[in-house]
């Protein structure tokens, strides 16, 4: 470790950056938004819009989310459950069928409707919990300097190490890197556009860049409201298919 980490590390540990970074998390216990995501490859745009909701659970967090747009999968419906030390569960329901169905656990790492993020993703991907963070020094990002914090998971995922860049000032996260087991950059995201509700900083853009698929994915997030008391029933098995 270098001089100048050394001394970085000495003021503030990765773990009391992260305990700030959860402590504005913890502010919101509930979201709903109206959300964009468009995919770029191959000289393409695949859009997608969808309603989605979280809730925080504890530690960990439901997520529903209701297509809308294209026309011809307006209904169909997920709902993911992230446990923290778990696996993600993940339902569907398809109106067509009017069936719910669990989405396999492998499954779960594989582009959500031929976009760059994952159903994990969509849930928040790893828990903070359940990486082992260490403070590898700062850089300035768009400006703003922040400190570069790496997670490494204590169970198995999708990545083999997640990178994330904080801001020292308001402990935002503005990019964060995602590699693979085999130790490759699998992509890149970048938040910005940021609003703060219940005295927490919520981007409003998140850009997703794949390394693998030479694809990029824009998620747009509109008419967000927070802390609103949303009730559990909504985000279960039983309630997917009654929605």
């Amino acid at each position: 470790m270098s001089v100048g980490v050394a001394l970085l590390a000495g003021a503030i540990s990765a773990g009391a950056i992260v305990a700030k970074v959860k402590a504005l998390e913890a502010k919101i216990g509930d979201l709903q938004t109206r959300a964009r995501m468009d995919t770029s490859a191959d000289g393409k745009t695949r859009e997608r819009v969808f309603d989605l909701s979280l809730l925080r659970d504890g530690v960990g967090y439901r997520a529903l989310l209701s297509l809308v747009e294209p026309l011809e999968m307006a209904g169909t419906r997920f709902l993911i459950v992230a446990e923290r030390g778990k696996r993600n569960r993940v339902w569907a329901y398809f109106p067509d069928l009017e069936v719910v169905r669990p989405v396999a656990t492998k499954s779960q790492d594989d582009p959500f409707l031929g976009s760059d993020v994952t159903y994990a993703d969509l849930a928040g991907g790893a828990h903070w919990d359940d990486l082992v963070h260490r403070l590898t020094g700062e850089e300035v990002i768009d400006g703003t300097a922040c400190y570069v914090i790496e997670g490494t998971p204590r169970h198995e995922i999708a990545y083999g190490k997640l990178t994330a860049w904080i801001a020292k000032d308001s402990f935002r996260t503005l990019k964060a890197r995602f590699e693979g087991r085999d130790g490759k950059l699998v992509k890149e995201a970048r938040l910005s556009d940021f609003t703060e509700l219940a005295g927490a900083p919520v981007a409003r853009r998140i850009e997703v860049e794949s390394h693998v698929r030479a694809s990029r994915t824009v998620i747009s997030l509109s008419d967000i409201k927070v802390n609103q008391n949303l009730s559990p029933d909504r985000f279960t098995e039983a309630a997917l298919k009654k929605s």
